[in-house]
């Protein structure tokens, strides 16, 4: 066992294979409906969005609190761990915060949180990657170095089938300014300094989808691409196979969306993040 524990949060989604075979300490934000909560896993989200549409009220969406990352750190530092702890964008959710307020409380000099400035697959990719280098026995200081440099290095692209979640979650960010101005136009929305901007807006979903695939970066063996989806697998495939037409030498996964973004993103969503790893 590496000296270095990972710990993230649950919107980078990590598979159980990926937490167990890394030893990753992933911690869950919620989706809260009136009469109950549901944890960030990955869930069946046809039957989320019926629950949804049974609901009063859009459930809302809670951060974990310090006190949650508190005792995981505690944890880990009393059996003489370092902690290098990986969160969704403090531009979009206040668990950075929650993760630094705990860091500071419990050993700031054996615990490095660090603000991804991004989420979903791209977070994926941070974590797994820190861990590799944990594994391969890098120290701390080192890992964060390299997670700065990496983070530079990171694209995200959403295109949301509709506003309507967006709107009511309000995590838009710069995408506010499409709001009541839309009919049929399809926007690319994507993060820049964490939050959500619009890219682009143009009249078809299938030429949002071509538009945002040229932000693809040139194909290349350090070219690292998930598609991610809420409740559209089908079209994940699709975007998939788009994708390996561009780049046919590149390993390209699917990765679903679960409660806290997708009830952000809305059912229909498909997006792609990658690393053009330097």
């Amino acid at each position: 066992m590496n000296n270095i524990a990972i710990v993230t949060d649950s919107t980078a989604y990590l598979s159980t294979r990926e937490r167990e075979e890394h030893g990753i300490t992933v911690v869950p934000l919620t989706v809260n409906f009136e009469d109950g909560f549901l944890y960030n896993e990955i869930v069946n989200n046809k039957e989320l969005f019926e629950r949804i549409g049974r609901a009063k009220k859009l459930p809302f969406t809670s951060q974990p609190a310090a006190g949650q990352f508190e005792e995981i750190y505690g944890a880990l530092v009393e059996a003489g761990r370092e902690v290098i702890s990986l969160h969704v964008s403090s531009g979009l959710s206040g668990t950075f915060e929650s993760a630094a307020r705990a860091a500071a409380a419990i050993a700031p000099d054996r615990i490095t949180v660090f603000d991804s400035l991004t989420t979903s697959a791209p977070l994926a990719f941070l974590v797994l990657a820190a861990a590799q280098w944990a594994e391969e026995g890098l120290a701390r200081a080192a890992i964060a170095a390299r997670l700065e440099r990496a983070r530079g290095e990171l694209g995200s692209f959403l295109i949301p089938d509709t506003l309507e979640y967006i709107k009511k979650g309000g995590r838009i960010g710069g995408a506010q300014a499409l709001l009541g101005s839309l009919l049929q136009v399809k926007p690319i929305l994507y993060f820049a300094s964490g939050k959500v901007e619009v890219l682009a807006k143009v009249r078809t979903r299938r030429k949002a989808i071509r538009r945002m695939l040229a932000e693809l970066p040139r194909q290349g063996k350090n070219l690292q691409v998930a598609v991610v989806h809420c409740a559209a697998p089908g079209e994940a495939v699709a975007v998939k196979e788009m994708i390996l037409e561009k780049a046919p030498h590149q390993a390209v996964e699917i990765r679903e969306l679960g409660p806290v973004l997708s009830i952000h993103g809305g059912p229909g969503l498909v997006g792609m993040g990658f690393w053009a790893r330097s």
